[in-house]
């Protein structure tokens, strides 16, 4: 292959100032190569038709370096003098069911095809809708991972419509170095770039990747890499020269746990892959196109090898996009307004949460699995106490990070030591904005460009000169649902207690049972009990006994008697509360609790009726839970018995029963 080499020229790059470009310094270079890696995969799938996934895998291989140098016009001997007796690896990505790197070989003609923004541009962003980056500069990840070699491998359909092998190799080095690679040239300044190929004309100095396919398995096959088979199109990426040990960071924040994720690359790639791609990675109900097919070395990535905290944080995902109900998690819309077309409850998106305990992380032995702040690389900034954790990923199924402090955490309380707080925020990237901007016309498009250049935040941005403050409500709102949740819970639990304790008191303090005078209307039958009658004007509602059933539910018998004159009644559950109690409406409301409403009826029975009763109906919550029976009854008075059976799903929590009449019979 012959060599091009970069000259300098008026506002072009250097190979030193690229590998600064983006110094990523919270994140060791696994994470981030992993993260640019799979995300230019999946990116590279969204166009592609007749799959529901996209294969990505990465892994390592061994370089020959004499056959690998010997393609290498102008640095062969450079090469085999530095690594020639020494066994070197290389690390590759490769993918299939994706585009490939297409386009004209000669850039010139599409500029703006993939084979020119992977291998011969810079600062070139996606634009495809629901693609990952919006920078471009991701890439430059690859050449800080070895010694700035890149080999970039394609099986493409060309612009003639035929199956075609394409390759390329890139050099990018810091050129102020005294052991660099790339040949002085006389008279010109060197750059620290170069690139391998052919020429796409006799007395050219530029080259285009490499077409000859003889020559790219010979390639290929130093490198250990295998071509594509006939019909298979997609994209290799290889990185030889790197060292393994400089690859893989130790963690000195958490040594007591067992992390052997940190001793192997393979295996940090298998955790990295699921810290970042946990919504979407073996996850057939990825909602916005292909989910990911992950390997590691050619082995799938399957749910069974998760980290248990990675498969929580992919069905929290999963039911944060779905809005559907859960018994395991808490799931709240997020609403923001004065931005979007809509304001409806979820136009930000939704937070789905929970609070952990050990054994569900399989931390407890014999498994002795990590902490989650472990699996994630993050430091407990609570000590003691366990700091939440709050990820957050908008379309593209990558986590943008997982936040312990800060914004995001500000004001929420730390757990015991015995279990963590988990949250997940999943944008409504759809929601329009209400003065969009070219094209930021979406929170989709809000979020993308509001992500700094490594993707690793959010941050809000300034439209039409306008500071806008989305991402500051979005904390904002996320903080607020989880706090008020669970004070709220904390507070009954607290009342409870009290209550335990006043009656465990009173039992030492008063007479025992039967002590005096006879005891009216004492409950003798355990289930059954005196009625509570509620009841103006010949209206009245009394529950008579109430029974445990073997599936939890709770079944209450009531009496009741309607006058003549009561157009519709309505029989509604409410949670008692100290300062009254607390409809399903009033406990949904975005201002207050925020969750569904814990308690929801499942039938309702009139027995022994005199008079009719006409139809009913069902009255639903926001989140869908049946929380009274309204009745249109006829114009008779009505005397009958009942049997109301709900269910509670907060233990916590007390429940209170209300026949409420409505209006009168013209």
């Amino acid at each position: 292959m012959q060599i091009e080499i970069a000259q300098l020229g008026k506002m072009s790059q250097s190979g030193n100032s690229l590998l600064k470009l983006i110094q990523n310094n919270d994140l060791p270079i696994l994470d981030l190569f992993v993260r640019e890696a799979v995300q230019n995969s999946l990116d590279a799938g969204i166009g592609v038709e007749g799959h529901d996934s996209v294969y990505v895998d990465i892994g390592i291989k061994d370089v020959n370096v004499p056959k690998f140098a010997n393609h290498l016009d102008g640095i062969k001997n450079r090469l085999i003098e530095k690594f020639g007796s020494i066994p070197q690896k290389a690390i590759y990505i490769e993918d299939k069911n994706t585009t490939g790197l297409t386009g004209s070989l000669d850039f010139k003609r599409s500029p703006n095809s993939n084979i020119f923004k992977l291998i011969y541009g810079i600062s070139m962003a996606q634009e495809a809708p629901g693609a990952g980056g919006s920078w471009g500069l991701g890439k430059t990840v690859y050449f800080r991972v070895g010694i700035g070699l890149v080999v970039y491998y394609s099986h493409v359909i060309n612009e003639d419509g035929v199956y075609e092998h394409r390759l390329a190799v890139t050099l990018v080095e810091n050129e102020k170095l005294s052991d660099t690679l790339i040949p002085q040239t006389t008279n010109k300044v060197p750059n620290g770039i170069a690139w391998w190929g052919q020429r796409p004309a006799p007395y050219s100095d530029e080259t285009i990747p490499i077409t000859n396919e003889k020559e790219i398995n010979e390639i290929l096959h130093s490198l250990s890499i295998a071509p594509f088979e006939e019909k298979c199109i997609g994209t290799k990426i290889i990185i030889p020269f790197i060292d393994e040990q400089k690859l893989l960071i130790k963690h000195e924040m958490h040594p007591d746990e067992n992390k052997p994720w940190e001793t192997n690359v393979l295996d940090y790639i298998r955790v990295a892959m699921q810290r970042w791609y946990a919504p979407r990675l073996a996850n057939s109900r990825y909602p916005y196109g292909k989910y990911l097919d992950g390997h590691v070395n050619g082995n799938r990535l399957e749910k069974d090898d998760f980290l248990p905290l990675f498969l929580e944080l992919q069905m929290m995902y999963n039911v944060a996009v779905s809005g559907e109900k859960s018994s395991r998690y808490l799931v709240n819309d997020i609403q923001v307004r004065n931005y979007f077309e809509h304001n409806k409850l979820n136009n930000a998106g939704r937070v789905a949460y929970k609070k952990f305990a050990r054994k569900e992380l399989d931390m407890l032995p014999p498994l002795n699995g990590p902490s989650p702040y472990t699996c994630i690389n993050e430091k407990n900034p609570s000590g003691e106490q366990n700091s939440p954790i709050i990820a957050y990923a908008r379309k593209p199924g990558m986590i943008v990070n997982y936040e312990t402090d800060g914004e995001w955490c500000k004001g929420l309380y730390a757990t015991e030591e015995h279990e963590y707080l988990v949250a997940i925020f999943v944008p409504n990237s759809n929601t329009r904005l209400m003065k969009p901007e070219n094209d930021i016309n979406d929170l989709e498009g809000y979020l993308r460009r509001s992500e700094m250049a490594d993707h690793t935040s959010w941050t809000d941005i300034i439209l039409r000169n306008e500071p806008i403050d989305i991402v500051d409500k979005i904390r904002s709102q996320i903080r607020r649902k989880i706090k008020t949740t669970y004070e709220n819970k904390e507070e009954v639990k607290e009342k409870q207690a009290i209550n335990n304790l006043a009656r465990n008191v009173g039992k030492m303090l008063l007479p025992p049972t039967g002590f005096g005078r006879r005891a009216s209307s004492r409950n003798r039958g355990g289930s059954k009990k005196s009625p509570a009658i509620v009841g103006s004007r010949g209206n009245s509602f009394a529950i008579s006994s109430q029974e445990f059933m073997d599936n939890g539910a709770i079944e209450i018998s009531f009496q009741l008697k309607i006058a003549k004159n009561v157009a519709y009644f309505t029989i509604e559950l409410f949670i008692a509360s100290e300062s009254g109690k607390i409809s399903a409406i009033d406990w949904e409301a975005i201002d207050s609790v925020a969750t569904p409403f814990p308690v929801e009826i499942s039938s309702i029975s009139f027995l022994d009726v005199t008079g009719p009763i006409g139809e009913y109906e069902e009255q639903k919550s926001e989140n869908k839970v049946r929380y009274a029976i309204r009745v249109k009854k006829k114009e008779e008075p009505v005397v009958c018995s009942g049997i109301l059976i709900f269910k509670c799903m907060d233990p916590q929590v007390q429940v209170e029963i209300a026949m409420k009449p409505e209006g009168g019979v013209n």
